[in-house]
Formats: structure tokens, C-alpha cells, sequence
């Protein structure tokens, strides 16, 4: 089922699903790299879907400070992080409309980096259920240790 890169294997998976399902049936696409996701912010994230009938992802507000930087590693200015969040997985969506929404993007090679970026492209509503700062996805070395300590503590 994988491809080169994550949207090609979400696109890979949401054909395969597609020969058992309806493309109006609801699909959650997670990353692996984030483990510690808890049943209770699965089970937000469902129940806000039930109720809106609108695609959702799980993110929290951004609380430290942004700076954007020069190529030269010199502070250009300070981003408001007002309406800023940090995505998160899973996300929720219908199937047919994220496969859609990704084969749109892939064709007019528009870079996207999760599954809400695609839909939004195609202009879908896409609503944030609030995650947990829990949530890490394991990207360096000394993820692991954090994303253990986690898991232990959920246990």
C-alpha cells in the first residue's frame, strides 16, 4: 500500500478501501509516528463529525512563539500565533472527497503536507477538534524516549 511519499500511500489506501466501501463512508488517516493519540480525542473527533457532517482534524493552539527567519539565520519578524494550530492526526474525512482532493492536488502539483491541506484546496470545510499536546509525533532520536514516557504515563 505505500507510496514514495505519505500521500501517495494515503491515496494507495483510499483506492483499496474504495473496493469495499462508498465514497460517502468516513475515513480516519493517521500517522504511525504518532502513538500516543488517546481514545478520548478519538472519540471527540467522531463525535464532532456525527454532529457537523464536515471533515475534522485533531490540533492544538500554538503556544510558543514564531519567528520567521532570513535564509542567512537572522530573525525577519515575529508571526502572531493567534489563529495558529498545530495539526495533529487522525483526521477524519469522507472517503471519496479526500480522494478527490488528493488526486487534485498530485495533478496541479500543489504541495500538500497532511490530508486537511488538500481539502482545503478543493474548497471543503474542514473544522478543528481540539488534540492533546500529547499527541508528538516521533520525527527525531529523542522523540522516542518523550513519546515512552507518554505511553507509560497513559497506561
Amino acid at each position: 500500500m505505500g507510496g514514495a511519499e505519505r500521500v501517495h500511500s494515503v491515496l494507495n489506501a483510499l483506492n483499496h478501501l474504495l473496493t469495499f466501501a462508498d465514497e460517502n463512508d468516513w475515513v480516519l488517516v493517521h500517522d504511525a509516528a504518532r502513538p500516543c493519540v488517546t481514545i478520548e480525542c478519538l472519540n471527540a473527533l467522531v463525535e464532532q463529525v456525527i454532529k457537523s457532517n464536515h471533515s475534522a482534524i485533531l490540533a492544538i493552539p500554538v503556544r510558543d512563539t514564531l519567528k520567521q527567519v532570513r535564509v542567512d539565520n537572522y530573525i525577519n519578524k515575529t508571526v502572531s500565533r493567534e489563529s495558529l494550530w498545530q495539526a495533529q492526526t487522525p483526521q477524519i474525512a469522507k472517503i471519496g472527497k479526500l480522494k478527490k482532493a488528493i488526486e487534485y492536488a498530485l495533478e496541479n502539483n500543489i504541495a500538500i503536507t497532511d490530508e486537511a491541506s488538500a481539502l482545503e484546496y478543493m474548497g471543503e470545510t474542514v473544522q478543528v477538534v481540539m488534540g492533546r499536546s500529547d499527541n508528538i509525533k516521533i520525527t527525531y532520536p529523542d522523540d522516542l524516549e518523550l513519546a515512552r514516557l507518554i505511553l507509560q504515563s497513559q497506561s
